[in-house]
Formats: structure tokens, sequence, C-alpha cells
């Protein structure tokens, strides 16, 4: 909730100011959803507050997102690896839709606020 909203959010770039929760949402509100969701594939669009909440909430518990590696199974345009690996995790995303891979390499350039590549590679397997 709102009360959280002004924690900063421990990411691994040490060197510069903490991303808050609220800037967290902030860049996944860029991420761009399915064109064209397949109903067959159950797929949806986790919505950016939904997703700076979930990673912020693992974010701060036990040791923290930053050195991890993280699977993201059925990723699908990639909201919740890419947030984590903005958080310094080390990511794949896995997707049986390729369609759905290419929106999340996509959004993985986009929505990267760092000069330096995110430490994250997209799958398309079943």
């Amino acid at each position: 909730g709102p009360e959280h909203a002004n924690q900063p959010v421990r990411g691994f770039r040490s060197s510069g100011p903490s991303m808050k929760l609220k800037d967290l949402q902030s860049l996944l509100e860029g991420c761009k959803p399915f064109e064209d969701p397949k109903i067959q594939l159950e797929q949806y669009t986790t919505r950016p507050n939904i997703a700076a909440c979930i990673l912020h909430s693992i974010d701060n518990s036990f040791e923290g997102l930053a050195e991890t590696s993280v699977v993201d199974l059925g990723c699908g345009a990639g909201a919740l690896g890419i947030g984590a690996a903005i958080l310094g995790a080390h990511v794949t995303g896995v997707d049986i839709d390729m369609d759905a891979i290419q929106i999340a390499q996509e959004n993985s350039c986009e929505l990267n606020p760092y000069e330096e590549e995110l430490s994250i590679d997209f799958v398309c397997a079943n």
C-alpha cells in the first residue's frame, strides 16, 4: 500500500541512490503488454503496481534479489523478470510463446534504467 511507497528498494547499484518502490513501479509502467493475448495460453499482463509490490516484498525479505538467480516461468511480457533484473538478479525468462519472448526482449531493453545491459536472457521453451 501507500505506506511502503517511499521505502527504498535495494538495487545492485550501491553507488547510486536507492530505487524506491514508486520508481520501480514507474519504470514497469512502460512495460509493453501482449499485442494479441492467446486465450489458450491464459496470457494476461501483470499490472505494474502488482509487479512492483511483489518485487519490493521479495527484495526486502531474506537476502534480497541482488546477485541471485531467478527463473521466470511463463514470463510473458517480462515485467516480473525485468523488475528482478533491475534489482540485481540474474534472470532467465521462459515462455512457450515466441511472440511473448520478443515483447519481453524489447521490454528488457526499453525499461533498463542503467547504461549496462540487464542480466536477463529469454528462452522459448515448453
